[in-house]
């Protein structure tokens, strides 16, 4: 197919060799929020997944493409729900964690009927929780970092509601300590913040995202042109370095959920 060319400024992901996983929050020039979801992986099981969306429940999760390949990673860690909408609110993250985010605010809109996206994910990640991998017969807390030393991968998450929004980063520092930072914005038409799992570079091991969340900014009003702005910024600086999976935009429009999704299986580049 033809050269896509990007219609919004996802500049600062586009320089990177390898981003990992990547959220990114915004709202177009007209005010409609979005969440985007960007997803690479250097290794066969990390490759062998794609996007899809539930009819029900409208979740956006990771799905394989190839079992005997996905085997071979850890499947507690690669398959999960990658975006969950509720009403006017949208949570995204890169791991099993986003189902402890969603209980979280659900059970915070039942016992206080407000909605603070901030909050949501200071309360989530403030005490351990433990999930089973059946796989490897071990206990992971989807608290902290992800066990898959040498990388100990980051959790990113963002959570965002009408015009307020925030993102949350938990990772491992140089002295092996468990590390998070969280970040409350106000979002603003044509303006949005991203992170990424790692700072992207392509070393071994990878170094986490590190810093404030990144600027991106939006001209695009349709969920399909935004979509493949986050392909393109995705695709790498050659050839030999096309990490890329796919990516998922979800974008609130005046109550109504708009959703566009874009796999590497489906589009074959």
């Amino acid at each position: 197919m033809g050269v896509i060319r990007m219609k919004d400024d996802f500049n600062a992901l586009e320089k990177m060799t390898y981003s990992g996983r990547g959220i990114v929050i915004g709202m177009t020039p007209s005010r409609k929020t979005f969440i985007g979801y960007s997803l690479t992986g250097r290794s066969p099981s990390s490759q062998a997944r794609m996007l899809i969306q539930e009819e029900r429940t409208k979740i956006i999760r990771t799905e394989v493409t190839d079992r005997k390949k996905l085997e071979e990673g850890s499947p507690s860690l690669l398959l999960y729900p990658a975006i969950i909408p509720f009403k006017e609110t949208m949570i995204a993250g890169n791991g099993a964690h986003t189902k402890l985010i969603y209980s979280t605010f659900v059970n915070s809109l039942k016992n206080s009927g407000r909605i603070d996206p901030m909050r949501i994910l200071e309360t989530a990640f403030g005490e351990p929780f433990f999930e089973y991998d059946e796989k490897e017969d071990r206990w992971i807390d989807l608290t902290t970092y992800e066990p898959d030393p040498p990388n100990n991968t980051p959790r990113i998450s963002a959570c965002v509601f009408g015009s307020r929004g925030a993102m949350h980063i938990v990772r491992c520092n140089k002295k092996g300590e468990k590390e998070q930072e969280i970040h409350r914005f106000n979002l603003k038409p044509g303006l949005g913040k991203m992170i990424t799992t790692y700072s992207g570079g392509n070393e071994r091991p990878l170094k986490p995202f590190t810093g404030k969340p990144l600027d991106v900014k939006i001209l695009s009003e349709r969920v399909k042109e935004i979509a493949e702005s986050l392909y393109a910024a995705i695709k790498g600086p050659s050839l030999e370095y096309n990490y890329r999976v796919a990516v998922a935009v979800m974008m609130m429009n005046k109550g109504n959920l708009e959703t566009k999704i874009i796999n590497r299986s489906d589009r074959g580049e």
